[in-house]
């Protein structure tokens, strides 16, 4: 639920109307904080916070004894703006892949219809005031209509959304899982029932004993994947083992996160006959620990069957039987198709797209 308006809100948006009117130009004295005090009947000191704020997102320039001086409109496009928030970079290219992925095809569905977008990153693991800053003053300096979400972490979707729904910006969540944030727009596939159908799979094939390999469980897509590779096994009457999970505990590089998991797996003696692997980008540091550190069990972890998402073709090394490849082009298309349906018309209930992941078998 968007919160009411405070007092300082009020009398922003007031200057703000000032300000985008045509009857104030570049150069000219807006109404003095007494004037708008009267008007809105607002303490001074409200309004005076409310002009702060639109100096520093460089509208105004206000000097002691020469009242508050316009120095620039708004952008005549900014209508047509969209805030795009996506994860911070990571130091390794090929962990980003798949935002960089979903933020291209966002931005190239938003040229196709008419519209800029302004990205800005965000802090997933621990959310810093510095981001909602930076949110807050773009939006409101060029008059955003709202914003496209990419967050799949859980230690920040309550924080960021409270901070929007705080804000007045309605948002579009893409590739976040549709397990979060019942009252959002969103689109995503079904990690859990993909991770699912990949595990029974596996099944199909005679495994019983599958380990279970991932990234720390930080974002709602693992999340939901470890949950649908768990009921996949409990709905077949294998007993669940935790010992053949196997999470890296702390966020890292992918490649270092298979790394340590491989060494985990040796370390408990496992026998396991498919692995399914929650981050294919993991197999790199899962190989190369197996080749540094032969034994009989590590031997046999490099060719076992393994069922995962988004399998790179180009590696030949590792058994992957099946991949499942997310739309991800498709994820960010449908979140502006959603965006601007929401923008069109008035709707009561969230809009929810569901897409499918094609399962191949390789």
């Amino acid at each position: 639920m968007v919160k009411p308006n405070t007092k300082e809100d009020i009398a922003y948006r007031y200057v703000r109307e000032l300000i985008n009117s045509d009857d104030l130009q570049p150069g000219d004295l807006l109404p003095t904080e007494t004037s708008i005090s009267e008007t809105l009947g607002i303490n001074r000191m409200t309004i005076a916070k409310a002009l702060a704020s639109l100096k520093n997102e460089g509208y105004v320039e206000r000097r002691a004894g020469r009242g508050t001086t316009l120095i620039r409109k708004p952008a005549a496009s900014s209508s047509k703006l969209i805030v795009v928030i996506a994860p911070w970079p990571s130091k390794d290219p090929k962990d980003d892949w798949y935002f960089q992925r979903l933020v291209y095809s966002i931005q190239s569905e938003a040229v196709r219809n008419e519209l800029a977008t302004l990205n800005v990153s965000f802090h997933f693991r621990q959310a810093e005031e510095q981001d909602f800053v930076r949110i807050r003053d773009l939006y409101q300096a060029v008059e955003c209509t709202g914003a496209i979400v990419v967050d799949p972490f859980m230690a920040t979707h309550s924080q960021l959304q409270a901070f929007l729904d705080d804000l007045g910006c309605p948002a579009v969540w893409a590739g976040s899982s549709l397990h979060t944030y019942k009252n959002a727009h969103r689109v995503d596939i079904d990690n859990y029932q993909t991770a699912f159908d990949l595990t029974e799979k596996l099944i199909a094939e005679g495994a019983e004993q599958i380990a279970f390999m991932s990234g720390a469980l930080e974002t709602t897509a693992r999340q939901r994947r470890f949950e649908g590779y768990k009921g996949a096994i409990e709905s077949h009457g294998i007993a669940y083992d935790e010992r053949l999970v196997i999470c890296h505990s702390t966020p890292s590089y992918l490649n270092e996160a298979g790394s340590e998991c491989a060494g985990i797996y040796a370390a408990r003696k496992l026998n396991a006959d498919a692995l399914f692997l929650n981050d294919y980008p993991m197999m790199e540091g899962i190989l190369e620990f197996c080749n540094r550190y032969p034994n009989p069990e590590l031997d046999k972890l490099k060719i076992l069957p393994v069922a995962t998402f988004d399998f790179d073709a180009a590696s030949t090394e590792a058994n992957v039987c099946y991949s499942a490849h997310q739309p991800i082009e498709e994820i960010g298309f449908e979140a502006v198709r959603i965006f601007l349906q929401a923008q069109e018309e008035p709707l009561t209930e969230p809009v929810v797209k569901t897409l499918s992941a094609d399962i191949q078998s390789l």
